[in-house]
């Protein structure tokens, strides 16, 4: 008889019709393959057991890039008799209910090819197969096939399209196929740095790829388009190359991130321990975050990528034109996206032409067109080995792939908040999370969020039958949400910004339908609290057996202090340092070592040295008068940074937290996890942590002399405490953590090893902890209380 097998999931652009069709032949089965809207189907002669056995064999052999998140086997009403096993057109009936695939990275057998010169595609800068090259970032409609994709311009040529057709060749239904006779061309923009036959494109495409890598040489920047949009790229290993692209940039000292030229250049400079290596080498090729080595081996200019920090960001090349480009070079490069201060990514010709050519000396792009833009995915690792997403995009974004999750068969749009921003859409029991998409102030990056929103919800044919946003009602994504809102004459919801947070790690952990209570801890930066305060210092309980609206309750936070100045107290530590101390500045601090030379005996001394006389005489009279506060530990870890003296002005938020982690992580390092005593005396109140007593705790230990990174470490320490602390009081085993502080890997360390004994704790796995998560949280609430 006749069998349907239905497969769904993420199974399209991964090599499944291939593998399928092989695994068919090896059984001598007769039937079909073919790509749907709904995943992929399959239809064969065969008797019920060796159905079963044949499914059973596709779902413990499925490609390395596939995941499969339903299957189902059934009868078919019409007995078709087939004489072979074929690979058929594509359906393309019905709505779509898939998993986009992600763009992967270049494959070992590609990586080969393109550096045999005895093979066709050697020195191919755009060489693919079924298992590597763009996916997500060239999609214009579903199914996965190439008309439906920016290739749709390239027809291949004979040998391109035997391959294509052969079922024993490795492009066999690679829709990405080309070589150089039929496919991309490179091509050189760019001023008085082209010679006039270059200028009119009349050299080859090594020739080209030469020319980038003289420039490198020379310490020139060049702008390249890569898979998802353009990098500007320098030697890594040129210190006045690097400053003149800060320069150029505006990016006075945000970290650079690297690409190499290979595993072993990468090992001679950083710490690249065994999960190090797996993300680097897998498909998604993200940037890692990894420690240096005292000494690089490359001669890598770290200083100037990563200034005052001993990490670096690096991936290895994850496209045959970076691996061809770096392979000539031998050395690391700096690889940063490729845009202005505060706009977004660069994918097209004409903006770059326009954005870039100050920046860059040279702009080297291609014509294939990126159909949707996207920057690299970074991730962080723990001891453990285990991930920390700081930024999900290219390779990761945009499908969750997760089992266990309850799906509502309703459309929602989340629109998340306004930094770091992300939307979710939730569609036929599938939820998909748009990449990172930018901080939503400014007017190009609003205009790509619409755009992509219009692609991804377009690629779907999906119209929201709700729509959620953030309570803040200056948020771009507030205002639209209203606007699609009125225009769809559907629902609008809005979601406090750490409940979406506490929301999204416990749906990313199949929590919310757990009968037992827990503990949401939430700490980051910023978010509009339901009292009109700024929140970020929040610790949640949730309990689904309470009455929706009562299951998430904000049981402790940090005590309120005052916002000094809006927006500009994240780019000035000392203004937080000032916020929090202003009513002890005049306190005298214990001094336990008054001989210490250079001590400061009250506060008016450690923080007066920060400001010139006429701000100090401005800026004290703010916090009596200032009428909104914050609870942000965030905040609190820029105030620690500025007492120690790291950071008093940033550039770029998040600077200031990252050098107070840096310096504990380097007491860590040289001393282990052995310290006496803590900073919570007097701390931990019922249902507050008081904010200004934490802070004269440290300064006692600052005024006494000991080393900064000491107290440093000990901060991060007290902080593991009090979420020890306020789980006990609130009787609660399971605590779970969301919120841009815990991107910070020193802090999950010390929770996991001083709370694992006693509690249960579970972090994000595929989302990033900061404010990528909120638009999946603020759909994950909604669900969790009943709104839909």
């Amino acid at each position: 008889m006749t069998w349907n097998i239905h497969i769904q999931g993420q199974v399209q652009g991964v090599g499944f019709r291939p593998f399928v069709w092989r695994a068919a032949l090896d059984r001598d089965l007769k039937g079909w393959v073919a790509n749907g809207l709904q995943g992929v189907w399959i239809k064969i002669n065969t008797t019920e057991e060796q159905a079963i056995d044949f499914q059973n064999f596709i779902l413990k052999n499925i490609p390395e890039t596939a995941n499969i998140t339903a299957t189902s086997l059934t009868p078919d009403d019409d007995d078709t008799f087939f004489d072979q096993f074929t690979i058929i057109d594509s359906h393309s009936d019905g709505l779509a209910v898939l998993h986009l695939t992600p763009d992967m990275s270049l494959c070992a057998h590609c990586r080969s090819e393109i550096h045999t010169v005895a093979n066709r595609r050697y020195q191919y800068a755009f060489t693919t197969c079924t298992v590597c090259g763009p996916r997500y970032s060239i999609i214009t409609g579903l199914p996965y096939d190439r008309p439906l994709t920016s290739m749709q311009g390239f027809k291949m040529c004979p040998t391109c399209q035997d391959e294509y057709n052969d079922p024993a060749n490795r492009r066999f239904y690679a829709q990405t196929n080309s070589c150089p006779d039929c496919g991309i061309r490179l091509e050189c923009i760019g001023g008085a740095l082209l010679t006039s036959k270059e200028t009119q494109n009349a050299i080859s495409q090594a020739e080209i790829l030469q020319k980038v890598v003289a420039l490198w040489q020379k310490g020139h920047i060049v702008a390249i388009k890569g898979t998802g949009g353009f990098l500007l790229t320098c030697d890594a290993t040129n210190p006045e190359a690097i400053a003149l692209l800060r320069t150029r940039k505006h990016r006075p000292s945000k970290p650079f991130a690297l690409m190499y030229p290979d595993m072993a250049t990468l090992q001679g400079d950083a710490e690249v321990p065994d999960a190090a290596l797996r993300l680097l080498q897998s498909p998604a090729a993200p940037i890692v975050l990894l420690d240096l080595l005292e000494i690089p081996n490359s001669g890598l200019a770290h200083a100037e990528i990563a200034p005052k920090l001993h990490k670096i960001g690096a991936m290895l090349p994850n496209a045959p034109l970076f691996e061809l480009l770096l392979r000539d070079f031998g050395k690391p490069i700096v690889a940063t996206s490729g845009n202005i201060s505060y706009a977004p990514l660069v994918y097209d010709d004409a903006t770059a032409i326009k954005d870039l050519s100050d920046i860059a000396d040279l702009i080297l792009t291609h014509d294939r067109p990126v159909v949707v833009p996207q920057d690299d995915s970074v991730v962080a690792l723990r001891a453990s080995g285990a991930t920390v997403v700081i930024r999900r995009a290219r390779g990761l974004a945009p499908a969750l792939i997760q089992t266990g999750l309850k799906m509502p068969n309703i459309t929602v749009l989340a629109l998340g908040a306004e930094m770091k921003s992300t939307f979710t859409l939730a569609h036929l029991g599938n939820v998909n999370i748009s990449q990172y998409l930018g901080d939503l102030t400014g007017f190009d990056v609003q205009e790509r969020y619409k755009m992509v929103l219009n692609h991804l919800t377009g690629l779907f044919k999906a119209t929201p039958a709700v729509v959620i946003g953030d309570l803040h009602p200056g948020y771009f994504t507030t205002q639209l949400g209203q606007e699609l809102a009125v225009q769809w004459q559907v629902p609008w919801i809005t979601v406090q910004h750490h409940k979406a947070h506490f929301a999204a790690v416990l749906a990313e952990n199949n929590l919310l339908g757990t009968e037992e209570p827990v503990l949401g801890v939430v700490w980051d930066g910023t978010g509009l609290g339901e009292d009109g305060q700024i929140w970020g210092g929040e610790f949640f309980k949730y309990h689904y057996k309470s009455l929706p609206q009562h299951r998430f309750t904000r049981c402790a936070h940090f005590d309120y202090f005052p916002v000094l100045l809006g927006d500009k107290m994240a780019l000035e530590p000392r203004l937080s340092a000032l916020a929090i101390c202003g009513e002890l500045r005049l306190r005298s601090v214990t001094n336990r070592l008054r001989s210490v030379p250079n001590r400061h005996s009250t506060m008016t001394e450690w923080l007066k040295e920060k400001f010139t006389d006429k701000e100090w005489q401005l800026y004290c009279k703010i916090p009596a008068i200032s009428p909104i506060k914050t609870a942000s530990v965030g905040r609190i870890f820029d105030a620690v940074a500025s007492l120690l003296g790291y950071a008093d002005k940033v550039s770029y938020e998040g600077e200031a937290a990252m050098l107070l982690e840096d310096k504990a992580r380097r007491y860590a390092r040289q001393y282990g996890y052995n310290i006496t005593g803590d900073y919570c005396n007097d701390v931990i109140l019922p249902n507050s942590i008081h904010t200004q007593k934490l802070f004269q705790n440290i300064l006692q230990d600052l005024n006494a002399g000991y080393d900064k990174s000491y107290i440093a470490f000990k901060f991060h320490w007290s902080l593991v405490k009090i979420i020890a602390a306020v789980a006990d009081d609130c009787n609660i085993k399971k605590i779970v953590f969301s919120g841009g502080v815990f991107q910070n890997t020193l802090l999950l360390d010390l929770i996991t090893e001083q709370l694992s004994p006693n509690y249960q704790l579970y972090f994000h796995q595929q989302l990033s902890p900061n404010d990528e998560n909120i638009s999946f949280g603020q759909w994950a609430y909604a669900l969790a209380t009943d709104q839909f």
